[in-house]
């Protein structure tokens, strides 16, 4: 019942950015949601944070996105009546996702919402290309040095069984951005 009223919030709040929403949230939602089950953490706690994760960057403020999501998914919890003590485990999914920053997961459900968004970027490169050519207007070489670190960053952060699971797209991604190999020749 929660998780459904926060994908519509979330889906509302993705006017102008729908891309963001389908190529990004959508994957990340799935993939926690597997993880979950997986592993036997909280689903619901999964979902929420999952849908929530990159509110505030999909509303174009990246920075510092995993403090600014965890406070904005508290104030919409809050509004929508959820538990107390269940907006604390969500805010903590939110704000150890990110890749970028050390942060220390510390519940099974954290580690879920994290290695999700990971295997989301993996799975879905071109998504990475749109936002550093489109959203962040980077050139070819620092687009590609952008993507390349994101990957990167992302398989660093996927817990041991997700980097079982994605390790053929990390591989075959990785290769693919690796233009050492390309000589002069036309």
């Amino acid at each position: 019942m929660f998780a459904e009223k926060v994908r519509n919030i979330v889906k509302s709040k993705s006017k102008g950015r729908e891309y963001y929403f389908r190529f990004h949230i959508v994957p990340v939602v799935r993939n926690a949601k597997m993880l979950a089950k997986m592993l036997k953490a909280d689903a619901e706690i999964v979902e929420i944070a999952a849908w929530l994760h990159d509110i505030t960057a999909m509303a174009g403020n990246p920075d510092n996105h995993h403090i600014t999501g965890s406070n904005e998914a508290e104030r919409i919890l809050r509004w929508l009546g959820y538990p107390e003590k269940r907006i604390i485990k969500v805010k903590h999914c939110i704000h150890a996702h990110s890749g970028s920053k050390s942060v220390k997961r510390e519940t099974l459900e954290a580690e879920c919402v994290a290695s999700a968004d990971a295997m989301a970027h993996l799975e879905n490169v071109p998504f990475l290309f749109y936002v550093a050519f489109e959203v962040k207007k980077l050139d070819i070489a620092e687009g590609r040095a952008w993507v390349k670190d994101h990957l990167e960053r992302s398989w660093n952060k996927l817990m041991p069984k997700a980097k079982k699971m994605a390790k053929e797209k990390y591989n075959a991604s990785i290769r693919s951005l690796d233009i050492s190999g390309l000589s002069s020749r036309r």
